[in-house]
């Protein structure tokens, strides 16, 4: 009898051992390019919020801004080390881990819906999935695609091709190719640094992202003149979801399926912010401190011409950036933009 009690016991404590393995708390960390307040950066809050509802806090993921835990470009690094389990980044800061990743941003990229992006970004997916995982490092996908322009704000008057000679520009990824090949001068500054940087006039322009996130950022504040639309990115994906493989494997599955409805879930708020960004437009648009500038339509032609020309030349330095290419080129064609697909050497 008392033999029984005392298997009957030890099987209990495993019981209980066992249930409370498969209930214990998950804990990661989750760091952002994107500074509080800004649309980017409640796109992962709400990343985060989701999985901890849906998992009852099985897994707690905790979101932290730009420059928090650590400086925005060292974020590559942690996540491959397990210094903190994700991040939501974008993927242009990686360019000197692979030049591939200049290719986050398109410019001269004539596509011009959320749906065009998506459809396109779904096609790249395996992709980024190889170049990721080269460094150890798993991707799980975009979370934002824009089909905006993004703002080039300035202190002095670009109103021409021939204005970009010369200035000193804070950019990132192929922005820094593009407007090189345009005659300025390039700097890489995270997003904590460029409203310092307008102020003390050790830049001449910057763009960093949208018109509503710029607006939260204060840089109507510093900046007199904006070039709308400015041709550098084209639409492309800005916020990356990555994750350190080995915190990844270690989840049980129906936590892993919960990451990917979250990521989902944060894809339909990022095509909503859409509406803030043509209401914060409007607001940029009426300022009277601000001066709108657009380039002439064979300025315009130019400028595309010669991003599409960096693109092609990218991604022929490399195999992976050939079967990129046949992939962009391709989508290109199928959604109807067969200039831009011919002129980046698509063959039907």
């Amino acid at each position: 009898m008392k033999k029984f009690r005392f298997a009957l016991l030890l099987s209990l404590v495993f019981t209980l051992l066992i249930a409370s393995n498969a209930f214990a708390a998950h804990k990661w960390r989750l760091t952002s390019h994107a500074m509080p307040g800004t649309s980017q950066f409640r796109l992962a809050e709400v990343f985060c919020e989701t999985v901890n509802q849906l998992s009852e806090g099985e897994l707690v993921i905790e979101p932290y801004a730009a420059g928090v835990l650590f400086p925005v470009f060292d974020t590559f690094d942690n996540v491959a080390n397990g210094v903190v389990e994700a991040g939501m980044a974008y993927s242009a800061y990686w360019t000197g881990k692979d030049p591939l990743f200049t290719l986050t941003t398109r410019p001269g990229c004539p596509l011009s819906t959320f749906a065009e992006g998506a459809y396109l970004e779904g096609k790249l997916e395996d992709h980024y999935k190889k170049l990721y995982g080269k460094f150890g490092i798993e991707f799980l996908g975009y979370i934002q695609v824009s089909p905006l322009y993004e703002q080039l704000m300035s202190v002095t008057p670009i109103k021409s091709i021939e204005d970009v000679k010369g200035k000193k520009i804070r950019t990132s990824g192929f922005g820094a190719l593009y407007y090189r090949a345009l005659g300025a001068t390039t700097v890489s500054l995270s997003a904590p640094e460029i409203y310092t940087a307008f102020q003390t006039k050790n830049i001449d322009a910057a763009e960093w992202t949208f018109w509503d996130d710029n607006l939260r950022m204060g840089f109507h504040e510093v900046s007199l003149y904006v070039l709308d639309p400015a041709l550098h990115n084209g639409t492309c994906d800005y916020l990356p979801l990555f994750v350190n493989p080995a915190k990844w494997e270690k989840l049980p599955q129906h936590l892993k399926d919960i990451v990917i409805v979250a990521r989902d879930r944060a894809r339909y708020e990022s095509a909503l912010i859409y509406v803030d960004e043509i209401m914060a437009r409007q607001k940029w648009h009426s300022m009277p401190n601000i001066e709108f500038v657009r380039w002439s339509d064979a300025d315009e032609k130019k400028a595309r011409e010669i991003g599409l020309g960096l693109v092609k030349e990218e991604c022929e330095k490399s195999e992976a950036g050939k079967q990129y290419l046949d992939i962009y080129r391709k989508t290109l064609w199928e959604l109807g933009y067969k200039d831009e697909a011919t002129f980046l050497g698509y063959k039907p």
